[in-house]
C-alpha cells in the first residue's frame, strides 16, 4: 500500500514540476517576445531619424535628425540644390555633361525637365559647350519651399559662373517647380521628385 501511495506522490511530482516548466517556458517566451518588439520598434524609430547627406546624388553618411521638419528642409533643399548642381554645372566635355544630366539628373525630375534638356540639345548648347573649352559653376543663393501646400512649390535663385580663359563672368538664375515624393531608387535616393520644372531667368549680369 505504501508502495501505491509512493508511485503516486512521484507522479504528483513530475506533474507539479512539469506546470512549473510550462509556466517558466511561457514567462520566458513573453518576456523574449515582448523584448524583440521593443528593440525593433526602437530600431524602426532610429532609422526614421537617419537621414543622408548626399553629394552630387552620391551617398555620403547618415546623420540623426530627430526634428521631422527640418529634415524635410535638408531633404528637400538637398535634392533641389543638386539636380541645379547635376543639370546646369557643365565642363567642356560631352561624355561628364551626358553622365550627370543623363544618368543622374534626369532620374530626379519628371518630363518637364527631358523636355529642356532635348530642347538645348536641338541648340547645340552643349556642343558649344564642349567646343568652347569653358566650364560652368552653378552658385546657389537660397532655395525657397513652400509647404504648406503639395506638391511643395519652390524657387531656386543663384547664379552661373563662367569660367572662359581664367575670366569669370556671371549670369543670375531663377527657377522654379515643384516636389513630389516617390521611391527611393538607386538612381534617386531621395525619394523626391521635381516636377513642372521651369527656368524664370537667367541673364547677364
Amino acid at each position: 500500500m505504501d508502495g501505491n501511495y509512493k508511485i503516486f506522490n512521484d507522479l504528483s511530482n513530475v506533474g507539479s514540476r512539469s506546470i512549473k516548466v510550462l509556466y517558466v517556458s511561457l514567462i520566458l517566451t513573453f518576456v523574449s517576445t515582448v523584448l524583440n518588439i521593443f528593440y525593433t520598434y526602437k530600431t524602426n524609430e532610429s532609422a526614421k531619424n537617419n537621414f543622408y547627406l548626399l553629394d552630387n546624388g552620391q551617398k555620403l553618411a547618415a546623420v540623426r535628425i530627430k526634428d521631422h521638419k527640418r529634415a524635410v528642409d535638408i531633404l528637400c533643399e538637398g535634392h533641389i540644390a543638386n539636380f541645379h548642381e547635376l543639370f546646369f554645372a557643365l565642363e567642356p566635355d560631352l561624355r561628364h555633361i551626358k553622365r550627370n544630366i543623363e544618368g543622374k539628373a534626369l532620374y530626379m525630375a519628371d518630363h518637364s525637365v527631358q523636355r529642356l534638356y532635348n530642347r538645348l540639345i536641338d541648340q547645340n548648347y552643349y556642343e558649344d559647350i564642349s567646343k568652347s573649352g569653358y566650364s560652368i559653376e552653378i552658385e546657389k543663393d537660397s532655395i525657397l519651399v513652400d509647404y504648406s501646400e503639395y506638391p511643395f512649390p519652390f524657387r531656386f535663385f543663384g547664379k552661373q559662373r563662367i569660367l572662359k580663359s581664367g575670366n569669370a563672368e556671371y549670369r543670375n538664375m531663377i527657377t522654379k517647380g515643384y516636389l513630389v515624393e516617390t521611391s527611393s531608387t538607386p538612381n534617386n535616393l531621395n525619394g523626391l521628385k521635381i516636377i513642372k520644372f521651369d527656368v524664370l531667368y537667367n541673364q547677364d549680369l
